[in-house]
């Protein structure tokens, strides 16, 4: 086994591969709420008006095609492919906390790790903020290329937004 499939296996990641299901998974679920919705709407509202069953069949529809499209998709074998096979494609990470505090009482905290790839596009994944820095570790060691934290001059640099920084 080489080393970057144990990286990939460490369970440092785990939280990362727990983001991501969950996000499917969410993803899932407001595709059926939609379909259920949907033919809801169509069979207790073609009494009233034949606009509201349209609208009901029309949302149904789109759900439809949007779980049956989710159902296709595996994101965490295609993320870990990715890591995997292109570790080079990866250019910035980096993860924020984010404290919610009202009347100074730490009531929650919640943790964002930013993904940013060659092509500019960004991803996000939620995870909790004490599992953050160790997912970020394990990332530092799996994408030797990638530059790691945020400073001001990285993201105005990979937002394309460099000439701010000269002026």
């Amino acid at each position: 086994m080489e080393a970057s499939e144990r990286l990939i296996r460490h369970p440092g990641l785990d939280p990362l591969w727990r983001s991501i299901e969950r996000e499917h998974r969410g993803k899932l679920l407001a595709a059926v709420v939609l379909v259920t919705g949907g033919l809801l709407l169509c069979v207790f509202s073609r009494l009233y008006s034949a606009w509201w069953p349209f609208a009901g069949s029309l949302s149904a529809t789109l759900g439809a095609v949007w779980l049956l499209r989710s159902l296709g998709r595996q994101p965490v074998a295609a993320w870990r492919e990715d890591l995997r096979e292109r570790p080079g494609r990866f250019v910035w990470v980096y993860g924020m906390v984010t404290e919610r505090m009202p009347f100074g009482l730490n009531l929650m905290r919640s943790g964002v790790l930013y993904i940013y790839d060659d092509t500019g596009e960004g991803h996000s994944f939620s995870m909790p903020a004490d599992q953050l820095l160790l997912v970020t570790k394990t990332l530092n060691r799996l994408l030797p290329r990638a530059e790691f934290g945020y400073t001001q001059e990285r993201e105005l640099h990979y937002r394309g937004e460099i000439s701010r920084l000269n002026k």
